[in-house]
């Protein structure tokens, strides 16, 4: 309908429920084959158009969150809440928060263009961001009876969030190619399906959010499936103890008796 709930007798919920277990069944089947990759290295590119795209979907981002932060926040239902004092200043940081977030993705972008290793810490901030603004817009959500209302958003939300967890991994050689992408991609998914519901009486500032972190997604994805850089370079092996210079020192010849 006009204002994005169900008709009486739609059975779109059940066609989109099916449909997000297709998604599931069929990512796992498709990556389970996937070989292993672990660094850096070997999944983020020093191209330009993937670290373009990631810049392209930070400056969504930003401008996403300022619209938000112009329009007052998200209207948090403290009645509903046991601390209204702290659900509003989780609220006030959202789009500071989101701004960050942006930042650290161009930063990411241009470090990866400079062929420098990325910190973890930029996607660890992105996760955090996306920790506090689940827990803000569920605390809206959550005012709604109907789950069919916000099941989408919610599953965007914490795919996104584990997602950027899983890729801040790479940059301490430690990641899980299969993991990584099997929440990218279904943040992609979910951000899809968010996005375009919230295009019918949807506030602006999430239609831009939920895109930009599709764009995102999608980028992060594609690197982490068609990427194949090189292996890191293994460690160089302890040079062995040298011998002292008492041992390497000749002995003296034993002079022979008169």
């Amino acid at each position: 309908m006009a204002d994005g709930s169900l008709a009486e007798g739609s059975k779109l919920h059940i066609l989109l429920a099916v449909l997000a277990g297709v998604l599931f069944v069929g990512l796992v089947a498709f990556l389970y084959p996937l070989a292993k990759k672990e660094s850096w290295q070997q999944v983020f590119p020093s191209a330009v158009i993937p670290n373009a795209l990631l810049v392209l979907s930070a400056a969504g981002l930003i401008a996403g969150n300022i619209t938000l932060w112009r329009s007052g926040g998200n209207a948090v239902a403290t009645l509903f809440t046991q601390s209204p004092e702290f659900s509003r200043t989780l609220a006030a940081l959202l789009p500071p928060l989101g701004i960050v977030s942006a930042i650290c993705f161009i930063v990411f972008a241009i470090l990866r263009i400079l062929g420098r290793k990325p910190t973890a810490l930029l996607f660890m901030t992105a996760s955090i961001y996306l920790i506090i603004r689940l827990i803000v817009c569920f605390q809206v959500w959550n005012t709604d009876p109907s789950i069919h209302d916000y099941a989408f958003q919610l599953l965007a939300a914490i795919c996104c969030m584990l997602g950027c967890f899983q890729l801040a991994g790479f940059s301490f050689e430690r990641g899980h190619l299969r993991m990584s992408l099997f929440w990218t991609l279904s943040a992609t998914a979910f951000c899809a399906f968010t996005a375009a519901d919230t295009l019918h009486a949807g506030e602006l500032s999430n239609i831009i959010i939920n895109a930009s972190l599709m764009l995102a997604m999608a980028t992060c994805s594609a690197c982490l499936l068609l990427t194949d850089g090189p292996l890191p370079e293994p460690e160089e092996p302890q040079s062995q103890t040298e011998i002292s210079p008492a041992e390497d020192a000749e002995e003296p010849p034993i002079e022979e008796a008169e």
